[in-house]
């Protein structure tokens, strides 16, 4: 039985892993800037500011999985948002580690988030893999600083885990009631060419994604957690029409107007990468939802 903390716990991912781990046998507590009673687990507290935490909150503690972030698309990218996303990936990590440094302290693994953002906002034909090298622009550069500061564990930690995630789906959260409300209105309509990728997984496999990373002793470096099948952006929309059986019609809402609205992050929308998950499966991981209608389905119908 491993015993994780979890940064990010209160978050709609991590609420969904604390009930996984649980379930498999595994003792979980969770650190954040504040305490969090309803997850009903332990939960301790830091202060990254101050570079300060809780050292109980490290007491027999194995693994620790790093879901802290703050949402890339939650507001617009001013230089304070940029300086703020990148600083709640990378700031946790420094300050874990820093505190097991004094406490000569060693876990078995360090698993983090990271994001398929690291090969950048490209919409080609090409399938990226994780020995790619990083993008330029901002979503590649605070990937390469997130993953940096995970690979600042190697003299605690035995094995460190970069999971590179994709869109996830699930139901109440994330991206996708935002792009199935106009569908269900039947004002869906994909955004700019249409024709950019959008790796997805969904939020079972992406938690056990997580699991087999605490549980297989073999994975070691980065790992792509997007599912099988590659969608571009109108076949994602086609695909949840038909979940919802509503008829998308409406033309593509041109590019520049995005652009105008949302300023640099519109790249998030409007460019996508095609992502390989190959290595994932050669570590042994099995895709419970590999298709993209029948995971839309499970979670719109």
């Amino acid at each position: 039985m491993a015993h994780i903390l979890i940064t990010g716990g209160s978050g709609s991912i991590g609420r969904r892993l604390i009930n996984k781990l649980r379930e498999h046998g595994h003792s979980v507590a969770v650190i954040g800037r504040s305490i969090h009673k309803s997850l009903d687990v332990p939960s301790f507290t830091w202060d990254l500011q101050k570079g300060t935490l809780d050292e109980r909150a490290l007491k027999d503690v194995t693994h620790i999985i790093h879901l802290a972030g703050a949402g890339i698309a939650d507001k617009p990218w001013s230089p304070s948002r940029k300086q703020e996303i990148i600083e709640s990936r990378v700031k946790p990590l420094q300050l874990l580690s820093d505190v097991l440094k004094k406490r000569n302290q060693r876990i078995e693994a360090i698993i983090s988030s990271s994001a398929v953002g690291y090969y950048g906002a490209v919409t080609s034909e090409k399938i990226f893999t994780e020995d790619d090298a990083p993008a330029n622009d901002f979503l590649g550069s605070t990937c390469k600083m997130w993953e940096a500061a995970v690979q600042s564990f190697k003299p605690v930690a035995d094995r460190e885990v970069r999971v590179r995630t994709g869109i996830v789906l699930m139901k109440g959260g994330g991206a996708l009631p935002k792009l199935a409300t106009p569908v269900r209105f039947g004002v869906g309509a994909a955004i700019g060419s249409g024709k950019q990728w959008m790796p997805w997984i969904h939020i079972d496999d992406m938690t056990s994604i997580y699991l087999h990373a605490v549980e297989n002793n073999h994975m070691h470096g980065a790992y792509n957690a997007v599912a099988l099948e590659s969608a571009t952006q109108s076949k994602f929309i086609q695909k949840i029409g038909k979940s919802l059986n509503r008829p998308v019609f409406l033309p593509s809402v041109p590019k520049f107007l995005v652009s105008t609205v949302m300023g640099e992050m519109a790249k998030v929308v409007t460019e996508g990468s095609r992502v390989s998950s190959q290595k994932i499966m050669d570590a042994g991981f099995e895709f419970k939802h590999p298709q993209l209608q029948e995971a839309l389905n499970d979670l719109l119908q």
